[in-house]
């Protein structure tokens, strides 16, 4: 059965009951997870170790000429920059925006770069255009080496986040475009042994600020997406090719009515004010 939605409706199937654990095999299970302990400390060493020198000794750089990247919301902001300096450093770059107009104009800055460079007009929210994408960049610039999810929204932009449509819409391009263009472009960088998956976080994966909760969900959602995908990765054997990034910026000087919304919120100071005023009430 493939649909989540008929599995819900199956009867529910417990599991037996767990047979009891006697002394013995509590015992035993403590001596093999006190072995499992003293493993891991001891691979952990050589890992520190080899993390250690990785800090101090220069590495060097990884050669990205001629990779292809694809930037999600490359047209404006953020992604435009990020499209920029990768073009500076030689990739061919695809641009997926709904700002069809502004992705155009990325489009020829990059090329004034000597790289290819194409603009599309994406809904990255929509399984069935992510893979349309992928079939497009293919044929006019080449399989994606470089996949930079950077398409978000910030749901207190508009007048009331709460209505179900934009919830919605939060959540699809959030997450779930995250979601399909990893699925669309990683088996390719399995195959090709040659990748890297950037993905633009939030420092509200790490900072409440207790005003953004529906916003702050998604980016902890795609905190917890690219350490799973990281894992995944090397338990596909493929580190050693395809590479992943998470980035949790603070803010950013980007579209002005994020930053209006952003200087209207309370200041640190006024909330601890806040805070110790209610607390000796």
């Amino acid at each position: 059965m493939g649909s989540l939605v008929e599995f819900q409706k199956l009867p529910y199937n417990p599991a037996p009951p767990l047979e009891p654990q006697t002394p013995l095999v509590t015992l035993v299970r403590g001596v093999r997870i006190f072995v499992k302990v003293l493993l891991f400390v001891a691979k952990l060493i050589p890992l520190l170790t080899y993390l250690l020198l990785r800090k101090f000794v220069c590495r060097k750089p990884k050669d990205i000429r001629g990779w292809v990247a694809l930037v999600t919301g490359g047209a404006n902001g953020l992604g435009r920059q990020i499209a920029i300096e990768l073009a500076k450093d030689g990739c061919h770059v695809a641009v997926a925006d709904l700002d069809e107009y502004n992705a155009m104009k990325t489009v020829l800055e990059l090329r004034y770069y000597g790289v290819k460079a194409a603009a599309y007009c994406v809904d990255v929210a929509n399984a069935n255009q992510v893979r349309d994408l992928q079939r497009r960049v293919e044929a006019e610039i080449g399989p994606v080496d470089i996949l930079v999810n950077n398409a978000g929204v910030v749901p207190f932009l508009v007048s009331d986040e709460y209505v179900p449509e934009n919830l919605q819409r939060l959540v699809n391009v959030n997450i779930l475009a995250n979601f399909y263009t990893v699925n669309t472009f990683l088996p390719g960088m399995y195959v090709r042994r040659k990748g890297h998956i950037v993905t633009i976080c939030s420092a509200a994966a790490y900072l409440n600020v207790g005003l953004t909760r529906h916003y702050t969900t998604t980016k902890y959602a795609m905190r917890g997406f690219m350490e799973e995908l990281r894992d995944e990765i090397r338990l596909a054997g493929q580190s050693k090719w395809v590479k992943t990034t998470a980035i949790f910026p603070f803010q950013l000087n980007t579209r002005k009515e994020l930053v209006t919304a952003v200087l209207k919120m309370p200041s640190v100071e006024d909330l601890i004010l806040k805070g110790i005023i209610q607390s000796l009430s």
